[in-house]
């Protein structure tokens, strides 16, 4: 798995983490955070390569799946955005109105 993912895997398990099963976090936490193998996860966990290459697909897809409903990275986006652009120049009546309608929503 590149950096690249990695990061988007250690983002959504910071949002939605203790959503996912204590075997799922335990293997995100190893695999990702770690950087630990499969191999070396499979070791410590004492189960199959394939059990902990199961377990993470399987983590991987709730927390994928719980940004696609939820979208709370997408949001929170939306108002880094905002407000950067906000300190860089003066905000437009559409954008404060959008800003607003979003932190409303919550």
């Amino acid at each position: 798995m590149d950096i690249e993912n990695r990061i988007k895997i250690a983002v959504l398990t910071k949002y939605y983490g203790r959503l996912l099963t204590e075997k799922q976090q335990q293997v995100i936490k190893m695999y990702v955070d770690l950087n630990l193998s499969l191999s070396e996860v499979s070791a410590m966990l004492k189960i199959s390569r394939q059990a902990v290459k199961d377990s993470l697909d399987a983590a991987i897809a709730s927390l994928q799946t719980y940004e696609n409903n939820l979208q709370f990275i997408a949001r929170d986006d939306k108002i880094k955005q905002l407000l950067t652009k906000l300190k860089v120049e003066k905000i437009s009546q559409p954008d404060l109105l959008k800003l607003m309608s979003i932190l409303e929503d919550n």
